[in-house]
């Protein structure tokens, strides 16, 4: 879709991809020291205790991973405003080494009957991992600017 990608442009069904966003040891530890240091984000033995393969990445990171992604989206400069996430869910643990992948469905277009120059915008996203395992979804609703018009 070349340029910006408005309200209108959207289709209910519509599927779009990013990734995917390799998970580096450093970057992952950086972040978890700084913004979540339990153990299991922070030790591989303590992360085993729990039943985890090794130290895991905080969900907050996994958030700022698929954001990352987002932001190469065809419709950043259309974007008004995120509205609210609903269902937001961690199925499974993102590991150092892991190579993430973004899908992002759109679920509902609502014209705002209000303004006229936007538009309510419901969209599914899940992230997996290489092996198509499910480590983030939720519903998140945002605000889309309409085509300008002439």
């Amino acid at each position: 879709m070349p340029g910006t990608c408005y309200f209108e442009d959207l289709a209910v069904g519509e599927v779009f991809h990013f990734g995917p966003y390799h998970i580096t040891r450093e970057e992952l530890l950086e972040f978890n020291a700084r913004w979540d240091p339990l153990p299991i984000h922070m030790d591989d033995a303590a992360a085993r205790k729990r039943g985890l393969k090794g130290l895991t990445a905080s969900g907050q990171y996994t958030l700022c991973v698929k954001q990352k992604m987002l932001n190469g989206a065809p419709w950043t400069e259309a974007v008004i405003g995120a509205l609210g996430f609903d269902e937001l869910r961690f199925p499974h643990p993102v590991y150092p080494g892991d190579d993430i992948a973004l899908a992002i469905e759109c679920l509902e277009l609502r014209a705002s009957n209000s303004k006229p120059d936007r538009g309510i915008v419901k969209f599914r996203f899940t992230l997996t991992n290489q092996d198509g395992v499910t480590v983030l979804t939720y519903l998140d609703t945002v605000m889309f600017a309409r085509r300008p018009g002439p």
